[in-house]
């Protein structure tokens, strides 16, 4: 695993253990915003066009 993966899971426990919640779900909603009327389930999916 390269260092920015490590770096990425290390940023991603800290946060969890600091009450960070992105998702919500049925017990809990989620507590961060990143930008008001974005959904973050698309933003990781590629368009055809950007894997060329």
């Amino acid at each position: 695993m390269n260092k920015e993966a490590k770096a990425r899971i290390k940023i991603n426990e800290m946060l969890k253990e600091a009450g960070w919640k992105f998702f919500g779900d049925n017990e809990v909603k989620a507590n961060i915003v990143l930008e008001n009327n974005v959904k973050i389930e698309g933003l990781g999916k590629m368009t055809s066009k950007e894997n060329t």
